[in-house]
């Protein structure tokens, strides 16, 4: 315990006599933190992105004018069979024209064109929804049965496809620009961990040399280091924490109503259910590297 009380007063004695050194080095390895915590929120948001439009996405198939009722029950029973298939919603050609109405209630021009027709000009339509995104890939393929080739007019995904090509492609870009930044941040903060305890290192180079005259080990020298580079780390995490908090509670609101509400759109209910594994994974992370740096540096200096 005494030896444990000593390295811990070392360690922070050196903290602060080299206090703008420190300074440096913990708001580096701050924004090192920040900047993976925006990476992680940035992969929700772009989660519920993907999501939110999946949940609107499905295969539209607009059957022919006057389909009969048996041949519309058996296409749709056959793609319920089909095991990519989440749900078939039909929608008859009187439900299509009075929503067509709807959207136009305030074209007369339109309206009057269709009282003038003798019959209904709309057919019937199944709307197609799969069980996950890479499924509508086998759904169009199984629309292209030539059983119903003559009763179908139209099958409608492409615009749905690229839309969330486009979203995936945004997320991914998105992701590696921010991954990159943080492992710059962290090759940074580490860099200066490193030199930031070499300095400590000559400035203490008179105590380690007596300490080593006295017969105190390497372990005792070297660990009054990797608890200052420790230290760093945590007060890092600590300021990066009461910045990020702070401002997912601000946005939260905003994204929760953007998204409708639910799972991890609601970032600061997220963060706080799951602070432990988001916030002990970084400092685990962080621990690791800031002491491998430290003890490194100190090891440089005791072979010598």
């Amino acid at each position: 315990m005494i030896s444990l009380y000593r390295i811990c007063k070392f360690a922070f004695k050196d903290f602060w006599r080299n206090i703008w050194l420190s300074f440096v080095t913990t708001s580096i390895l701050a924004l090192a933190f920040l900047s993976i915590n925006v990476l992680f929120v940035l992969n929700l948001l772009a989660h519920n992105a993907i999501t939110a439009v999946e949940e609107r996405v499905d295969v539209s198939v607009y059957l022919v004018p006057g389909t009969s009722e048996e041949v519309i029950k058996t296409i749709r029973s056959y793609l319920l069979a089909q095991q990519h298939v989440k749900e078939v919603q039909l929608t008859s050609s009187d439900e299509a024209l009075q929503k067509f109405r709807e959207r136009h209630a305030d074209n007369p021009a339109i309206l009057h064109s269709l009282d003038t027709l003798d019959k209904n000009p709309l057919g019937p339509s199944l709307s197609v929804r799969a069980r996950a995104p890479e499924d509508y890939v086998a759904i169009m393929r199984a629309l292209e049965n030539p059983a119903f080739a003559s009763a179908i007019v139209e099958k409608n995904y492409d615009d749905h496809r690229v839309v969330i090509e486009h979203i995936q492609s945004i997320a991914t870009q998105v992701e590696r620009g921010a991954l990159a930044i943080s492992v710059l941040f962290l090759l940074i903060a580490i860099l200066i961990v490193f030199n930031s305890i070499r300095v400590a290192i000559y400035t203490h180079r008179e105590e380690i040399g007596i300490m080593k005259l006295v017969g105190a080990s390497n372990f005792f020298i070297r660990m009054p280091f990797v608890v200052e580079g420790v230290s760093f780390c945590i007060l890092g995490l600590l300021i990066a924490a009461a910045l990020v908090l702070p401002g997912i509670r601000f946005l939260s609101p905003t994204v929760m109503e953007y998204f409708g509400g639910g799972g991890s759109a609601d970032l600061f209910g997220y963060y706080k259910t799951h602070a432990f594994q988001i916030f002990g994974a970084q400092l685990l992370g962080g621990v690791i590297l800031t002491a491998a740096a430290s003890g490194i540096a100190v090891g440089k200096y005791l072979r010598r």
